[in-house]
């Protein structure tokens, strides 16, 4: 009884409202978003880019869409949930840059949803979170693509190590970057901690925004050298 009172309560000071909306819904107290703002989240759909799964208006020989076709990036393949459209600007913004990290839980929802919708069924030996340098996780306090990776580890039973793959060099920030500009950026940005962990495995990345795809790339790229066998991408969204 004392339990149903102090609940109660606590929804009277605190009532569950839809991080995007506002509206009141109890479906929030499983995850930050009411189920009318659920059905709005733009989901990634086929004709897939072979190489970086981005949805293509109309597909061609390659099976490429216009980025892949221009710089070929060095992953082997890639899983992307949803389009970088409203919604997901929002809730990626402020999942990355202020704190919502309660929205995990809503992209747990988003991931499941799609891996049930498309089958999707990952194996590898590790997923690796795509790292950020120790100051920006001064900054923030925390990785979101850890946290993202978290998240797919618990869906697809793969573990998950941040301790592989670090990020050395304080770039600039990609997103002020042009994309010419984004390539070269990012060279050189990643190390990796212990090759004898990935040699021969098979990898896959974890990111929240997939845009030009340097800095998988990169990663990937960096990754092949130190000996893993295959390094694959799940990326949140996608610009």
């Amino acid at each position: 009884m004392f339990k149903e009172i102090l609940h109660g309560f606590t929804d009277l000071l605190f009532p569950l409202n839809c991080a995007l909306c506002g509206a009141y819904d109890p479906s929030t107290a499983e995850q930050p978003l009411c189920q009318q703002c659920l059905t709005t989240i733009p989901y990634n759909h086929p004709p897939f880019c072979l190489r970086c799964s981005r949805h293509i208006n109309r597909s061609n020989e390659q099976g490429l869409c216009p980025d892949c076709i221009q710089q070929y990036p060095d992953f082997d393949d890639a899983w992307v949930f949803t389009r970088y459209q409203p919604p997901m600007t929002e809730l990626i913004r402020s999942f990355k840059f202020h704190n919502k990290t309660s929205l995990r839980k809503t992209f747990h929802t988003i991931a499941n949803t799609f891996a049930e919708r498309h089958s999707l069924e990952l194996r590898a030996d590790l997923l690796l979170p795509i790292p950020i340098h120790p100051v920006r996780f001064r900054e923030r306090s925390y990785n979101q693509s850890e946290l993202l990776a978290e998240i797919v580890s618990d869906i697809f039973h793969i573990p998950v190590n941040i301790n592989i793959l670090t990020k050395m060099l304080l770039t600039p920030r990609q997103s002020d970057l042009r994309r010419k500009e984004r390539w070269t950026n990012i060279q050189g940005a990643f190390k990796i901690e212990n090759s004898s962990i990935i040699k021969n495995k098979e990898i896959i990345l974890v990111d929240d925004l997939l845009t030009t795809g340097a800095t998988a790339s990169e990663a990937a790229k960096t990754l092949k050298q130190a000996g893993a066998a295959k390094v694959k991408l799940i990326a949140l969204s996608a610009a």
